[in-house]
């Protein structure tokens, strides 16, 4: 067999050059073919929504509830997997991991600021792209019913004349401590001075703190308390939200109350970085053609919570804020 032999000159390393770019050039546009099919394709398969938390919790209803819509208009099932611990953070910890795809999404919250910042993972929201924002659930500064305050701003007087005297029943390093921090600074108390904490994990026991008479308040929400309220063992002193809530109109804002702490819940659902922008469009339009339903939204507004609905931009714009909010009170 004949072989031709090319003899080394001077312009052969630029032809070796031109050669190499060549085929470097043609590789990446091989590479580059089937991602943009398979954006195109999508889905081809059924999706999996990681939910960081329990079953049963309002977190977990509301991205399911949500989800069964969604998955008629995107035409594949959106799988809900519950995979709790770490206050969420095993949950994002799996789906940073997971293939970037658009096949595994994570449904979350302010959990993934607050787990950085309380230095449980190391990386937060730059982990993700934001797909889309979905409800918020406002918290609520809630006391017990014997408590000798009706509103924040009662409640506010009666700590400058007693500090050191109200027990507040709180997490750690979380959303409730963010907004207790934000709501005193703004109404010229000191949270760490001015209030007594006892810390309790979880809203359950620290409902149950209440209840018991161990604590006097602590951040609700009007999901979870709502009952507690009309049976006469718990009263709403302010809501950490723009407007008032219409199921619970009488119950004004902190900001009417001098102080303007605006945080909650924000359900939002994210994917894995590098998801192709074609993929999470898709997804976030299949969110938001559910969200346009009114029976769903009545459903999901009657648990207490409000449809917020803002797309990937729109997401990764409040989350952004939120972050630098986020940043300042629990980073060290």
């Amino acid at each position: 067999m004949a072989v031709n032999v090319v003899e080394p000159n001077e312009e052969t390393p630029m032809l070796l050059k031109r050669t190499f770019l060549a085929i470097a050039l043609a590789s990446a546009s091989l590479c580059l073919l089937p991602l943009s099919q398979a954006a195109d394709a999508y889905p081809e398969k059924e999706v999996k929504m990681v939910i960081p938390f329990a079953p049963g919790g309002a977190t977990d209803v509301v991205f399911r509830i949500i989800s069964e819509a969604a998955e008629k208009e995107l035409g594949k099932p959106i799988v809900p997997v519950n995979m709790s611990g770490a206050g969420g953070s095993k949950g994002s910890v799996y789906v940073k991991g997971s293939k970037a795809d658009g096949y595994t999404l994570l449904g979350g919250h302010e959990f993934l600021m607050t787990t950085k910042y309380a230095g449980m993972v190391p990386f937060g929201l730059e982990a993700f792209e934001p797909v889309c924002t979905l409800t918020v659930t406002p918290l609520i500064i809630t006391a017990a019913e014997n408590t000798p305050y009706k509103n924040y701003g009662e409640l506010v007087e009666y700590v400058k004349a007693n500090p050191g005297k109200v027990v507040v029943a709180m997490t750690p390093a979380s959303v409730q401590y963010v907004l207790w921090k934000n709501a005193s600074e703004k109404s010229g108390l000191d949270f760490e001075k001015d209030y007594r904490v006892v810390i309790i994990n979880g809203t359950g026991p620290q409902t149950k703190a209440l209840l018991g008479g161990h604590a006097d308040v602590f951040t609700g929400d009007y999901p979870s308390d709502a009952e507690y309220v009309k049976d006469g063992r718990m009263k709403f002193l302010g809501v950490a939200y723009t407007d008032r809530l219409p199921q619970i109109p009488e119950v004004a804002t902190l900001k009417e109350q001098g102080a303007d702490a605006l945080l909650g819940v924000t359900r939002a659902i994210f994917a894995p970085k590098g998801t192709p922008k074609e993929v999470i469009d898709k997804i976030a339009d299949a969110y938001k053609k559910a969200l346009e339903d009114p029976a769903l939204v009545k459903k999901i507004e009657d648990m207490g919570n409000v449809v917020t609905y803002m797309g990937p931009e729109a997401t990764a714009k409040y989350f952004g804020e939120q972050d630098q909010v986020y940043k300042a009170a629990l980073a060290k």
